[in-house]
């Protein structure tokens, strides 16, 4: 029975779509205006559908997964799930987010349904042939903060959810990045097109540098679009954005010299665990 669990979890990569529901319940909160247990079931619901996303994703990519060490122990190569089950197991998840959400409003469900086929239409397949869908891809990180927005009753139009959907958008090529420098080789042997097939590591360290400066300084875009009102929490945030961005240079610079395996996880770490807290904050202003 426990291992049926940690099979479903597997499937459903819970240990993503958690942080993927929190992003949408962000959304919901910042336009709400309270924390709130109604949020949670617009987060749950986006939940599901990430779930539901990350099974067909290993689906459409079961044969590539057996290639590499860090997806071969999941369970449709290992044969601990039929083909079958699966499906049964994501429509579960698909058919549970898609009626939470549909306890808001017709837009809650649109965009999680967006980001369950931009991931799966759209950037799955491109992944298999270019080394650039990051791009196109790091679309799907926007959308959860965007659907729990609009099933607060927000408008897609404004402003201010642009610039949320904005820095967790920039965030996803530091992210991706950091893994492909790490899995580089399995990524290949795999058959999917990697970066690192037209940059040095040097060449994708600096621009992970860059690129990761530039995700932290959009976190201060949030104060003058008034996501953040509250001066200390606004305090706390700049302070935290200018340490993250003298830990990324030094750490860039380290890395650069040793490429040292232990300083790219610790970038990866805590590079997500910046966005965590900058969700706690804003959470937390809303209390």
């Amino acid at each position: 029975m426990i291992q049926h669990l940690k099979n479903i979890v597997t499937l459903g990569k819970f240990t993503i779509s958690l942080p993927v529901a929190v992003t949408a319940y962000t959304g919901y909160t910042l336009f709400s205006g309270v924390v709130s247990n109604v949020g949670l079931l617009a987060a749950l619901g986006i939940f599901f559908m990430s779930a539901g996303a990350s099974g067909i994703n290993q689906l459409q990519e079961v044969a590539r997964d057996r290639l590499m060490s860090r997806t071969s122990g999941r369970p449709l190569p290992k044969g601990h799930f039929s083909y079958q089950t699966a499906v049964v197991i994501i429509l579960l998840f698909l058919a549970l987010g898609s009626w939470l959400l549909s306890l808001f409003n017709s837009q809650a469900i649109f965009w999680g349904w967006m980001g369950l086929l931009w991931y799966n239409l759209i950037y799955t397949p491109l992944k298999a042939k270019t080394a650039f869908s990051v791009f196109p891809g790091a679309l799907v990180g926007a959308i959860p903060p965007v659907a729990g927005w609009v099933a607060a009753g927000g408008s897609i139009i404004d402003e201010r959810i642009h610039f949320l959907a904005f820095f967790f958008f920039l965030g996803q090529m530091p992210h991706f990045w950091l893994l492909v420098i790490k899995y580089k080789n399995q990524y290949k042997k795999a058959g999917f097109p990697v970066i690192t097939d037209y940059l040095s590591n040097k060449q994708l360290f600096r621009i992970n540098m860059i690129w990761s400066i530039a995700t932290l300084v959009s976190a201060l875009l949030l104060l003058p679009c008034h996501i953040i009102a509250s001066k200390l929490i606004g305090t706390i945030i700049s302070v935290s954005v200018l340490l993250m961005i003298i830990w990324v240079l030094v750490s860039t610079y380290r890395v650069h010299q040793s490429a040292a395996q232990s300083i790219l996880k610790k970038q990866f770490i805590l590079f997500n665990s910046f966005y965590l807290w900058v969700m706690l904050l804003l959470l937390v202003e809303q209390i």
